[in-house]
């Protein structure tokens, strides 16, 4: 079996956002493998063009 280096096995998949969770105001962690962003304080769940639509449009 060939091996190979997986970057995604050492590096965190989230990133921090500079969105703010228009459910409580806290901060967005985006997971972009799965298109979504995660609040760090209420864990709602958001897709990602949703949240750029969003802060387009205000």
């Amino acid at each position: 079996m060939a091996e190979f280096d997986n970057p995604y096995a050492e590096e965190s998949p989230f990133v921090r956002a500079h969105f703010d969770c228009s459910d409580c105001g806290g901060k967005l962690w985006e997971y972009a493998i799965q298109g979504q962003m995660v609040c760090e304080d209420c864990r709602s769940v958001f897709h990602t063009a949703d949240v750029f639509e969003a802060q387009a449009d205000a």
